[in-house]
């Protein structure tokens, strides 16, 4: 709840808090959100593999960077099926890609929808989106055969 509010607050903040130029460390971020969502893979039998190719740090808003890979790994982790393999995160110079494998289940298969689930409050990558626009940043979603990808990049 209290990230919920959070997420609110900075997507209204109308005024500059001084916080738009910060410069901040992805890395830290990327792991905060993975042992803060960690919880939604229980029971799944899932890993998590981070791909740390480069260790960049980005000047923006930290918190809105943060709320968006939370968002981001949130919603991995809720698409994520036993037995399709691990959710895979790759850092780079100047992006993050947040990659999930397709499962063979047709009932199981990821569907971007903005509704809520039994996890989440379903306010959806929209909010990743609109964070984006607002601090310079690209985000985009790539749905193939065999994965689901999502790119937060700077």
């Amino acid at each position: 709840m209290k990230t919920t509010i959070e997420m609110f607050l900075c997507l209204a903040r109308e005024t500059d808090d001084g916080l738009d130029d910060e410069q901040f460390m992805v890395m830290p971020m990327v792991n905060q959100a993975v042992e803060q969502q960690r919880h939604l893979l229980n029971g799944k039998n899932i890993d998590v593999d981070i791909d740390a190719q480069a260790y960049p740090s980005v000047v923006g808003h930290p918190q809105a960077f943060s709320i968006a890979v939370n968002n981001l790994v949130r919603n991995a982790f809720e698409h994520a099926f036993e037995g399709q393999g691990a959710v895979t995160i790759a850092i780079t110079d100047h992006d993050l890609l947040i990659v999930n494998k397709m499962s063979n289940n047709a009932d199981e298969r990821y569907t971007p929808t903005d509704t809520p689930s039994s996890h989440g409050y379903g306010l959806g990558l929209g909010i990743v989106e609109r964070l984006c626009e607002r601090n310079g940043w690209s985000f985009s979603l790539n749905i193939e055969e065999t994965r689901v990808s999502a790119r937060l990049a700077w």
